[in-house]
């Protein structure tokens, strides 16, 4: 079989160059879905229900009285969420190798293996095992990529919460609110997205060059910079045409009775606010985590499992979200490296570099933003109106 020279290097990027992959690799279909929802929706089934049922014990349980969330508890809960989330990822790497071990023909339409080499189990196993591995590694570099990009849109949780006034003890119940909604934004958002790259090849390189210049934009100082007006945004007009907002809490309820008539209490005016800016964060996330993996169950997988754990990180960092001064400029780089990669592997037909690489590299920029932030203070206002 005659291999063209841009799925040689395709092959070269996944297998890093390892001749006997590089025997088993067929011409394929470099774009076919390794773990096909259609085959997978038990699995999606399961993950999502434990979600929910998570979701709920939080709720009903862990916090069934309303009351601030303290630091010791918020760190067990951000050990929690990322401890469950690397679990997640490990079983997910023993399931798709078995998976893939017993469905060869899908190595096969993937371009991973060649029919005759599928005759043999020895090299089926091979091909299946790197297989798992590259998938493996889409669905930490889309974490990876989901959990930062989170940390970032932290400050726009501190404004909204502040300018409504919600108590500590209730910044949990609004917070929870806005991550079920979060998680069923985000499915929609990844499934049409999925669907549109696999039906117009093209819409790839749109997206990646709107990532690029989104990363470009949030190296430039102010650039980037998210000065929330909570009571402008989009959500906030139309609840108002709706509801009217009452300024007083209700206890924990999101709606009041003032005069017979039905009124908004700040808390649904916080989680009206917040659900519209996960639209805008999506928009962001969502090509960026697709600029990694086109697999739908991995793209969808590690994104909810990032927004899982946002609500305890808020608890973490809110206090602190301003020590991280370059976590957007790492970011804008990190989201500047995915659209090229995006636009490269549409233009040229092959990735540019091996997943293992580009999460290297998104890891290694992220740590690099957090750890000199903490060692070089942020300019003060002062210092920052001189300059």
């Amino acid at each position: 079989m005659v291999e063209t020279p841009g799925r040689v290097a395709e092959i070269d990027a996944i297998g890093g160059g390892n001749p006997v992959m590089h025997a088993l690799m067929a011409e394929g279909d470099a774009a076919a879905i390794l773990l096909p929802v259609g085959e997978h929706w038990r699995l999606l089934g399961i993950f999502t229900g434990v979600v929910f049922c998570l979701l709920v014990a939080d709720l009903t349980i862990f916090h069934r009285n309303p009351r601030p969330v303290g630091w010791a508890a918020a760190a067990a809960g951000v050990a929690f969420w990322i401890l469950l989330a690397l679990g997640f990822n490990a079983f997910l790497h023993f399931f798709a190798d078995r998976w893939l071990m017993a469905h060869p023909d899908q190595l096969v339409q993937a371009g991973r293996l060649t029919a005759e080499a599928a005759a043999s189990d020895s090299l089926v196993d091979l091909a299946a095992h790197d297989a798992s591995m590259d998938l493996t590694l889409q669905w930490l570099a889309s974490y990876v990529i989901e959990l930062s990009l989170s940390v970032d849109n932290l400050f726009v949780f501190v404004v909204v919460l502040r300018y409504f006034a919600v108590p500590a003890s209730l910044q949990h119940r609004v917070l929870f609110w806005g991550i079920l909604g979060a998680v069923v934004l985000r499915a929609l958002f990844i499934g049409a997205g999925v669907a549109v790259l696999h039906r117009f090849e093209w819409v790839a390189g749109v997206f990646g060059a709107f990532l690029l210049l989104t990363g470009v934009k949030m190296l430039w100082p102010g650039g980037g910079d998210d000065m929330v007006d909570p009571s402008r945004t989009v959500g906030f007009r139309l609840m108002k045409l709706v509801l009217p907002l009452h300024r007083e809490f209700s206890g924990s309820r999101f709606f009041s009775r003032v005069d017979d008539r039905l009124v908004a209490t700040p808390l649904l005016g916080a989680l009206v606010v917040i659900e519209f800016s996960d639209v805008v964060f999506a928009v962001d996330s969502v090509p960026a985590v697709l600029a990694i993996t086109r697999e739908p169950v991995i793209a969808f997988t590690s994104n909810i499992a990032a927004v899982l754990g946002l609500r305890a990180m808020y608890f973490l960092l809110a206090n602190a979200v301003d020590r991280f001064h370059l976590l957007k400029p790492a970011l804008g780089l990190v989201l500047a490296f995915v659209g090229f990669k995006m636009a490269w592997h549409w233009w040229r037909g092959s990735p540019l570099l091996p997943v293992s690489t580009s999460l290297g590299i998104v890891l290694g920029t992220v740590l690099l933003g957090i750890v000199v932030s903490l060692l070089v203070p942020p300019p003060t206002r002062a210092g920052a109106a001189e300059g």
